[in-house]
């Protein structure tokens, strides 16, 4: 009993996996949400075996990260604290949003108006 719980304290419910897309197969990671209070909660992604952007297609310089609330258009959040020596990405943000999609892009300037077509991952979150 003392092992399942174990087991079941490293992986809280609150956590989300993210998956690479066709753009970088070999990405994964997740998203773990943290309450901040009871408006706000913390997003934290990480990403690891993230290939440089420019390899994900020419001209692309970083990983932004998109919210989106179910139906609305995605609006950017920031971009991925990108390391090129270990191929990994985090990044955390707080919201109030507690139905959202989550979306990471290749992107060619650090803050686009708009998400390019290069999804690298995605995740829906919903928390209560």
């Amino acid at each position: 009993m003392a092992a399942f719980a174990a087991v079941a304290g490293c992986n809280p419910p609150a956590d989300y996996a993210l998956v690479g897309s066709a753009y970088v197969p070999a990405a994964h990671g997740d998203i773990h949400i943290e309450k901040i209070d009871k408006q706000q909660m913390l997003i934290v992604v990480a990403m690891d075996h993230l290939p440089p952007p420019a390899e994900v297609e020419e001209g692309m310089s970083h990983y932004v990260i998109w919210f989106n609330a179910v139906g609305e258009y995605p609006a950017p959040q920031q971009a991925l604290d990108y390391d090129a020596e270990t191929r990994t990405g985090k990044a955390a943000i707080p919201t109030s949003m507690r139905e959202l999609d989550v979306q990471i892009t290749a992107e060619r300037q650090e803050r686009p108006a708009q998400p390019s077509d290069l999804l690298v991952a995605s995740q829906k979150i919903r928390e209560k």
